[in-house]
């Protein structure tokens, strides 16, 4: 599906009004443009429940700044809208109720550009997310299945079901 996004001829936005987490975060990465609530929050959750963000960071390490990249990997935790802008996750953040304006201005400058101008812009803008895809898609996906297949995967589900701390954290 992330591919798909990505290679779309034309361009993808994301509207979000509610929490982003993990593959979620992925699905707004692959997005061209993605324009926010400003009290949306989001988060990598997967280190937490032992996983990785294998698949999903195809679209978004390429686009996101490296060192905000690998503190919310790494630890899992939530961050702001506003910082979704300043490190490349989102496009934009505005007020609740300004979206769905902003949506508008967004698909009003689309529509004014050409089908193949677009394709082909979106092409140029998406060179090196695709090129990801290209290099390491196969590997991340096994790289998922692995994960989710462990004892520890297994661990981190269930205890965010039943919302205590897994095992390793104690």
């Amino acid at each position: 599906m992330l591919r798909t996004i990505v290679e779309a001829p034309k361009p993808v936005v994301a509207l979000v009004r509610g929490a982003v987490r993990a593959g979620g975060t992925g699905i707004v990465g692959a997005c061209d443009i993605a324009i926010v609530s400003d009290a949306v929050t989001f988060g990598f959750t997967e280190v937490r429940l032992g996983l990785a963000i294998a698949v999903i960071s195809l679209p978004l390490l390429p686009r996101l700044e490296p060192r905000a990249a690998g503190r919310y990997i790494l630890t899992g935790e939530s961050f702001a809208a506003a910082e979704a802008v300043r490190i490349g996750l989102v496009t934009a953040a505005v007020p609740a109720d300004d979206l769905d304006t902003a949506c508008r201005d967004i698909l009003a400058g689309l529509r004014a550009g050409s089908p193949q101008g677009l394709a082909e812009s979106k092409k140029m803008v998406t060179r090196d997310v695709r090129r990801e895809f290209e290099e390491y898609g196969e590997e991340m996906v096994g790289l998922s299945a692995r994960l989710f297949d462990s004892a520890e995967a297994r661990e981190g589900v269930r205890s965010f079901l039943e919302r205590r701390p897994p095992q390793w954290v104690r």
